[in-house]
Parts: structure tokens; sequence; C-alpha cells
């Protein structure tokens, strides 16, 4: 986003602007593997797998690690985290591997204070997720890949994989990317337009509780459609999953006075074609040109309000046309919608 979005200074950009340095990687495969031993469901190299579940600190390894512990939010890590170069996290379901040494560079960061809540919704992010689409996605719920335990990495890597075992998540940040590689993941096997991109923001943060915008983007007046968000009532200071979908509509209000010209970040303000993730090719979809990643996940929770979610996702999923979705064809539903946005968000 804006640089007026950033929280701790460079957080926020990478949600909609990710790099991938090929010296960044190469660098972080090796710290990744040397200190984590990667993302798989054992301990990592040189950690001692007989360690009694507990939070503790294993100095051969410099890991800190929390295994079979049921409430995170009240963790509280011995003074050797201070030691740790590396966070191994054992959960139901869920691996989190922390590189500690890349979090302490940034400004504000305090991690004693920061890593119990971030552990917490990590776990309760996941669970949510998976029971939202077993319980409300129907026939679209990919009830092969919903039952993998994941395994997010946070280091200096940037990518997704859908692997027999698991779902690996690799982040170089704190930051939606986890929900949102997540749900692509699910989608896995799909091309990746409008839609898919639109899903993965719209229920990564319009409907999942536990999501890290809620923490990573703070609304403030530097937002270019920060008056369509107060109008829309959204709260800045105690913004909920749902103020989110206002977010999206208020961008959406811009972007039709402003034009996909690139006036903010990519997935404010350039058409999904631009995003690293789209990967459709084999037909033209209107939606690629006429939506960014964030306008998408506004026409897609109206037509969750006008059709319900199961619809929306067994046309996110690939099971059916917009038309046998939705009954109408793509362009005379985003001209309602359109019609709606500017009617219910004043101008700016």
């Amino acid at each position: 986003m804006t640089d007026g979005l950033s929280k701790r200074n460079r957080r926020s950009e990478h949600h909609m602007a990710r790099w991938k340095s090929p010296a960044a990687v190469f660098l972080a495969v090796g710290m990744l593997f040397c200190l984590l031993g990667g993302c798989g469901s054992t301990p990592a190299p040189g950690l001692d797998e007989d360690l009694p579940p507990a939070v503790g600190y294993d100095a051969r390894a410099q890991t800190m690690y929390v295994r079979g512990v049921q409430d995170y939010s009240t963790l509280s890590f011995p003074d050797e985290l201070r030691q740790a170069r590396a966070l191994e996290v054992q959960g139901d379901g869920f691996t989190l591997n922390v590189y500690l040494v890349m979090l302490r560079r940034e400004e504000g960061w305090d991690e004693q204070a920061e890593l119990p809540g971030l552990i917490d919704r990590v776990a309760k992010s996941f669970r949510f997720m998976k029971q939202y689409l077993r319980e409300n996605a129907g026939a679209a719920c990919p009830s092969d890949l919903i039952e993998l335990p994941v395994c997010v990495s946070i280091d200096r890597v940037y990518d997704c994989q859908v692997e027999e075992t698991q779902i690996t998540i690799r982040m170089n940040e704190i930051g939606t990317h986890r929900e949102f590689q997540y749900l692509l993941a699910l989608m896995d096997g799909v091309s990746v337009g409008w839609e898919q991109l639109g899903y993965a923001w719209y229920v990564g943060t319009c409907i999942d509780p536990y999501n890290e915008a809620l923490y990573e983007w703070p609304i403030v007046p530097e937002l270019p459609y920060y008056k369509q968000c107060i109008a829309g009532g959204v709260d800045p200071e105690h913004p909920t999953s749902a103020d989110f979908r206002i977010v999206y509509d208020a961008c959406a209000r811009v972007c039709f006075e402003k034009g996909l010209t690139h006036w903010g970040s990519v997935c404010e303000s350039m058409p999904v074609t631009a995003e690293p993730d789209f990967s459709r090719t084999l037909r033209n979809d209107p939606g690629d040109t006429l939506l960014t990643a964030f306008t998408a996940a506004s026409f897609l929770a109206w037509l969750d309000d006008a059709h319900g979610f199961e619809p929306v996702s067994l046309f996110c999923f690939g099971h059916k046309t917009f038309e046998e979705a939705f009954g109408t064809d793509f362009l005379s539903a985003y001209e309602a919608w359109r019609a709606w946005i500017i009617q219910t968000y004043p101008a700016s």
C-alpha cells in the first residue's frame, strides 16, 4: 500500500509489491536449512526429538521450541529467547518456523510481547478457515487439501507449495500472505485469475477474524480512500475483519475515479494481470483487466451478499462458470456492483 499504511516501517508494503530476489532466495535457503531444517513435520536437524512438550530452549540448535501447548496467547518465553536464532512451534495441524534474527531487524519488534499473539493467530486462523470452508463452501470445499497439515516459515523466502503430506508456506515477513497463500494453495490446479485472487483476499481478511491485516494495516488519513473508509463506518483505531470489506469497497470507489493507473500499489490500483500470482493464460476474462485484487475482493463480497458463499466458492474453485453460479453474465453483474459502489460511497 502507500507509505501511510506501514505500521512497522517496511512490512505492509510487501503485501502489494512482492519481490523475489535471487540473491535473497539463495541466502534464505541456506539459512533455512542450516537453522530451521526446512518445513517438515519432524524437528529441524540438531533439535532434540526427545524434548518434552513445553516451551524451552535447545542451546545446541540455538532454537526456542514450543510443543504441546494449548493456549498460545498466554505463552511466556524464558530469557534464553534472546540467544535463540530460530523458533519452532509444533501445533495441532500446523508447524511454525520463525527466523528470529531477521525479525529483530524490524523497528519496534518486541518478540517477548509479540510472538505469543502471532503463534495464537496462526493456530486459530488455519483452524477457522478450514472450518468455515467445510461449513459454507459446500461442494467447492477441497476436502483432500483441507485436511493436510500446514507448515509456515517466516525467513527470507516467499513461496507456497502443495505437497503430498502438507502445504508449505514461506514468507519473508509477518503479514497477510499466510492466509492469502493458504487459500490459493487450496485452489491448487486452478489457473489464477481475478476470482482466485479476490477470493484469497476476501476470505483471508474480511472473513477470517484472526488475520494479520488487523495488526499490519493501520487505516490512516494518508490512505487514498480513507474518506470512503470512514464514510463506510470503519473504525480506524479498532478495525475488525468486517471492516476490510469496506476498505476494498472504498478502494473500488477510488478506482472508478482514477482508473487502474497505478496511483497506489499493485493490489490497489492495477489490473490483476500485473499480480505475481496471476497465471491465467487459456482464456481472456474481462475481469482480469477491469479489476484489481482488492476490487475483486469487493466484487466477490457483493456477490456473496446477493447469492451466498457457496456459489461464490463454486465459481472461484472452477466448478462453475460465472453464469452457472450467479444466473447472469459477468458484465451485467459488474455494472450493477459498480453502480452500487458509486451510490454507497462518496467521491474523493
